[in-house]
Formats: structure tokens, sequence, C-alpha cells
């Protein structure tokens, strides 16, 4: 009986063995962090809820939980000091599964805040991880990425820097925003095509699928793209991450370039109803400009606008004007005070318009242009980005101007 005993005990043990635990992150922080406040949320799939916190003593701190396929986490350490801006807590955001065991460590000072990771799917290079395959393969990836985000940032700075050049100078030629633009867009398609090949050259996985979800919300991605890393998942294990992927690719398709102008149907100023389609497939290039009466950057826009209209109009450019408003009066006292003289359209929903969300209108002005037969060629047909789009086009009208 007592050798049954032991002998069931070990069978016990051996099975408890082969189940899986829940994985540990243990943190060590330098810098003016002692007694301040660490949580441990989801980073993958957006949410505000916390699922743990704890407090860090002698520069050391420690979590401990489940997860049976890996997930995004974000440890975040709350800003105590007093400011008016948002997002300021430092980050530092990893992968994590059952039976991880994970070590931290970083300098405070060298972590991002929150407010530099808004866009998602960050983390800060300088801090080292370890214990976590699926971090790894994630650092991977990022840090190459990251090297391409870096180089757009420097050209984005110059393109502010040519847009603003400060008080009493005057904004140098049209050449040199339009060159700057071109640049970017080259860095971006790189990027992009760095991010699907990460992913077709290996076998699917949740990490994979979560760097699926940050590809399908690039800016150049095609939608034939979108399809091949769909093809890629669709035989996969459907994990959260990989599900939430191929859910998300779905709708992303509808708003990336390649795809088919989507049917809404919206009023003008005059309450006459009007279907986008309308406006589609006549033999020319159509702009959606996206903006909003309250929007300070759509109405500073607006005199461009006016000037690429009066140039290219005759050319066969044609501007359909969506507004965010949800106000009609305001909407057509804006009309009036910038003398907008192309088409004007609303549904006076704002954010909450089925074509904001089908096209991801999430910040104005946006502005997307569409081919002679009703295709997306571009989500960015901004300031020089849309000199260079009408040059390349029609030719060069600014210099007769």
């Amino acid at each position: 009986m007592i050798k049954q005993t032991i002998l069931a005990a070990f069978a016990i043990a051996l099975l408890s063995a082969h189940e899986p635990g829940g994985f540990r992150i243990k943190g060590k922080i330098s810098g003016p962090v002692e007694g301040k406040k660490v949580y441990l949320k989801y980073a993958d799939i957006p949410s505000k809820a916390i699922l743990d916190s704890t407090v860090i003593r002698n520069g050391e701190f420690a979590f401990s939980g489940t997860a049976a396929t890996p997930r995004f986490y974000s440890l975040v350490f709350k800003n105590e000091e007093p400011t008016d801006r948002v997002m300021q807590d430092r980050v530092i955001n990893l992968f994590a599964v059952n039976n991880d065991n994970i070590s931290v460590s970083a300098v405070y000072d060298s972590l991002k805040k929150e407010i530099e990771l808004y866009s998602g799917g960050g983390t800060s290079p300088a801090a080292t991880v370890s214990g976590s395959a699926g971090n790894d393969l994630f650092m991977q990836y990022y840090r190459q990425k990251n090297a391409f985000d870096e180089e757009i940032d420097q050209y984005f700075d110059g393109y502010v820097a040519y847009l603003n050049p400060g008080k009493g100078k005057e904004k140098g030629p049209r050449e040199i925003g339009m060159d700057l633009c071109r640049k970017m867009d080259v860095v971006e398609k790189k990027r992009t095509a760095f991010m699907t090949g990460f992913i077709l050259d290996k076998k699917p996985s949740e990490v994979l699928a979560f760097i699926a979800l940050q590809a399908v919300g690039q800016r150049s991605i095609h939608v034939t793209e979108i399809d091949r890393l769909m093809q890629h998942f669709a035989a996969a294990e459907k994990g959260m991450l990989t599900s939430h992927f191929l859910e998300k690719a779905e709708l992303s398709k509808q708003a990336a370039v390649g795809a088919m102008v989507a049917d809404f149907t919206l009023q003008d100023t005059t309450g006459a109803q009007h279907r986008l389609k309308d406006y589609i497939g006549k033999g020319k290039y159509v702009l959606f400009e996206f903006w909003a009466s309250w929007c300070g950057p759509c109405r500073a826009d607006i005199p461009h606008l006016r000037e690429v209209y009066a140039l290219y109009n005759k050319k066969g450019f044609e501007i359909v004007s969506i507004s965010m408003d949800d106000n009609k009066e305001k909407w057509l006292q804006a009309i009036r005070e910038e003398k907008m003289k192309w088409t004007q359209l609303s549904d006076l929903k704002a954010f909450d318009s089925g074509l904001a969300k089908t096209y991801r209108i999430r910040g104005i002005p946006s502005c997307l242009l569409f081919d002679p037969q009703g295709k997306l060629v571009t989500r960015n047909m901004r300031g020089s980005w849309m000199d260079a789009a009408l040059i390349d086009m029609y030719g060069d009208l600014f210099a007769k101007h």
C-alpha cells in the first residue's frame, strides 16, 4: 500500500511537471524609480484593463501571469512628475507565454514614453529582455523595422522644417518639399516590403500574426499583399492574435491601395443624396478630402486645395470634400468662408460615419486619391505629396502659374 501511494505521488508529480505553468517577469531598473508604480497591461489588442500592479523596491519588481499562447504585454512605469502632456508614462513592451522566465533590465530615462509608441506595436529598444523566444523573434523584426522608422522620421523632421521655416523666413522652393516626400515614400515602401517578407519567410505563429497586424495598417500596403498574408495564416492554428489578424485584415482590404472605392450615400449642401460611385470611373482622378469646420489644420490646407483645383481641374482632377462635421450650419458656414467651389458631401455623423470607419479615418485632414477606374491609388495625398502626384499625373503646371 505504501509502495502504491509513493508510485501514485510520483506519477502525479510527473504529470504536473508537464502541465503548462505561468510566466514570470523579473525587472531591474536603474534611475529615479524607488517607490514608482509599475502596471502590467495587454499591448496587443487595445484595452484599458490593468492586469496587475506593483511597486519598485531597490530597483526591482516582479510580475507573474498566464498566457496559453504568446501575448504582447506592456510594463507601464507611472510618471509622477506634474505635466500638462498626455501619455508620459514610460513603457517596455514584450511577448510572454506560459513557462517563460523573463528578465528585464533598463535605465529608466532610456525608455520610450507611451506617446512615442502611440501607433502601437513598438517597444523601448534600450531595454534588455531575455527568457522569451517569442520576444527574441519580435525584437529581431523590430530592430530592423525601427531603422526604417528612424529614417522616415529624419525626412519628416526636414519636411516640417520646410513647411515652417520660422518667423520672417520664406518657405523654400516647392521642389524641396516634394523631394522629401518622395524619399519618405521610397523608405515606407521598403519598410512594408520588409515587414511582409519577414512574415512570409517563416512558419505562421502568434508573434508573426501580431507583426502582420501592423503590416496591414501600413498606408502603402496593396490589397494583393494583404491577400498573401491572409493566405499565409489561413491554415495556421487560430490563437487569439491570429484570429484577430484575420478579422482585421479582411476589413483593412477595403481601405488598402488597389481596392475599389466603397459605395456610400452622402448628402450635399442642399440635402440631396449622392452615391460616391457617381463621382468615380469617368476618366478622372478623384480626391476624397476628409475635413471638418472645427479642424484648424484642415482649414489651413484649403488655400492649397484651391490652388491645385484651379490649376488641375481642367486637366481632369476632381475634389470631393467629405466633412466630419455633425452640425450642418457650421459645415455650411465654413464652406462659404473658405470659398470651396468643388463638391461638398457629408452624412453629418462625424467619426461615427460608416465611411470614416471603412477607410480608417481616425484623424483629419486625410486625403485619398482614386484612379479613373475607381481604385485607391494612395492614402497620402496632402501637401507636397499632392504636388508631386499631380505633376506625375498631369505635368508641372505650378511653374507656369
